[in-house]
């Protein structure tokens, strides 16, 4: 059976959203290969859509819904229709957000509640989401399902002589995260002059901190900033949404050798710091954390060479593919 099954992903417009790029599209593929028919769909916006999903949603052995989390009615049709009902997260869903500014959201965690109720298995991008998940549903079968990166060759970032060069990348509405440090910038551009490139599609609003850089975000160019950088960054104001991050951006610099200086907020510790990719860090550790890594290249070099090797042994593209792959073998047959 594990060689003849069928799957009927539901997803988010990957034009809007990276998270169905970065964690069905790309994977698709290898799905196929090991066996499972997979088709993908968008997620239904139209009483006439709702009418074709729940229609074809009958002659798959799966469904797969990402994220979104819908009313209670929909919710009941989709199980109805499903000869099994899968879920993938990689956010904390169960969050609201206003303007881009997450809140505790009833109306979500109440149909967090009740989809998580109607499931048979879930893909969580970190162990915060998968705890989320089986505290209401303590049997449920799960998988962590990280959200991969390329598998790059080792790059050596060595002393230039030139301006240390630090990146972030991010969304525009993620901006906010950044200007959140901006003080420790300073503090620390006292102490060790370094440049910062923000690439994003917004700019920040700093009113201090002069010594920066933008690049406008494409897939092409995120990578070249980063390859092109000294170490990476990933701050985060700590709250109940950030705590679900799957440090992404963290595996992205990772993956192109640079050492990361992480908040101390959800999985950072665990994938960073316990593996020797970096330093996190809580409120007033920034400057201490990336002066010394602008004082000692040796140390930045080990620290991004193990950061390079966790993500060819846990999180690159080939290694979770086959992860997914096996995972959902196994969520779709159990019974």
């Amino acid at each position: 059976m594990a060689g003849n099954l069928s799957l009927l992903c539901v997803v988010e417009d990957p034009a809007i959203s990276p998270s169905s790029r970065l964690r069905i599209y790309k994977h698709l593929e290898t799905l196929r290969a090991s066996g499972i028919r997979t088709e993908v769909m968008l997620q239904p916006k139209s009483a006439s859509a709702w009418r074709e999903l729940l229609s074809k949603a009958r002659s798959y052995d799966a469904v797969l819904w990402q994220k979104v989390l819908i009313s209670h009615w929909n919710a009941l049709r989709l199980r109805m229709a499903s000869k099994r009902l899968l879920f993938d997260l990689d956010d904390a869903v169960w969050m609201g957000k206003k303007n881009h500014v997450p809140y505790v959201s009833g109306k979500q965690a109440r149909r967090f509640w009740f989809l998580v109720k109607l499931l048979d298995g879930a893909l969580c991008g970190s162990p915060v989401l998968e705890k989320k998940v089986r505290s209401i549903k303590p049997r449920l079968t799960t998988a962590l399902i990280p959200t991969s990166v390329p598998e790059l060759p080792f790059e050596d970032h060595l002393e230039s002589g030139s301006l240390p060069s630090v990146v972030w990348v991010g969304m525009g509405p993620n901006v906010v995260q950044v200007e959140a440090i901006e003080e420790e910038l300073v503090a620390a551009h006292e102490q060790h002059p370094f440049l910062l490139r923000i690439v994003s599609n917004r700019k920040p609003s700093f009113r201090e901190f002069s010594s920066w850089k933008f690049t406008e975000w494409s897939e092409v160019a995120e990578y070249e900033a980063i390859r092109s950088a000294d170490l990476g960054i990933m701050p985060l104001i700590d709250d109940g949404f950030t705590r679900g991050k799957c440090a992404y951006k963290a595996l992205q610099y990772m993956a192109c050798g640079l050492p990361v200086v992480a908040s101390d907020v959800g999985v950072n510790r665990e994938w960073i710091g316990e593996t020797g990719s970096g330093f996190v860090v809580s409120p007033g550790g920034w400057a201490k954390a990336l002066g010394d890594l602008f004082s000692d290249s040796l140390m930045r070099r080990e620290m991004g060479r193990s950061g390079w090797e966790v993500v060819r042994a846990r999180f690159s593209d080939v290694q979770v593919s086959r992860q997914l792959a096996a995972s959902l073998q196994q969520l779709i047959t159990t019974r």
